[in-house]
C-alpha cells in the first residue's frame, strides 16, 4: 500500500550514496509494466536500463514502499520477460527494481539478453563491454 509519509530522496542524497550494484548495467529502450499483485494495480512505464538482478523503469510510482513486491513485464530487442521483483529505489521519475524468486529459466533468459547486450556495446565500441 502506498506511504506518502517517506519523502522521496533528493540528488544530493543519491550522489553521496555508494553504488550497491554487483552487476553491470546496460542502457536499453523498451516499454514495461509493473503490476501490485496486492493492490491489482498496473502501471506503464520505458525500462531505462537492465542488469542481472533489475532495472530501472521510468514510471510514476508513488509512495510505493521499498520492499514492495511486484511483478514486472518489459520487452527489450524484442525479447519480453516477466518477473517478480521489489521495489528497491523509489524516485520521482521511476523506480530501481530488484530481481527476487526468478526462477532457473527466467534466469536464462536475462543471461541471455545481457549477452546479447554486451555483444552489441562491443560491436558499438562502447566503453564498459
Amino acid at each position: 500500500m502506498a506511504d506518502d509519509s517517506r519523502p522521496l530522496e533528493t540528488e544530493a542524497q543519491r550522489v553521496r550514496e555508494p553504488d550497491r550494484r554487483r552487476h553491470s548495467r546496460f542502457r536499453v529502450e523498451g516499454q514495461a509494466e509493473v503490476f501490485l499483485p496486492e493492490g491489482g494495480l498496473l502501471l506503464s512505464g520505458k525500462i531505462l536500463n537492465l542488469s542481472r538482478t533489475g532495472c530501472y523503469i521510468e514510471t510514476s510510482l508513488p509512495g510505493l514502499k521499498i520492499g514492495t513486491y511486484v511483478e514486472v513485464f518489459f520487452v527489450v530487442n524484442r525479447f519480453p520477460l516477466r518477473v517478480p521483483a521489489t521495489i528497491a529505489a523509489n524516485r520521482r521519475l521511476g523506480a530501481g527494481i530488484a530481481f527476487c524468486n526468478v526462477n532457473a529459466r527466467q534466469q536464462e533468459r536475462i543471461v541471455e539478453l545481457i549477452k546479447e547486450l554486451t555483444g552489441r556495446q562491443r560491436a558499438a565500441g562502447m566503453p564498459g563491454a
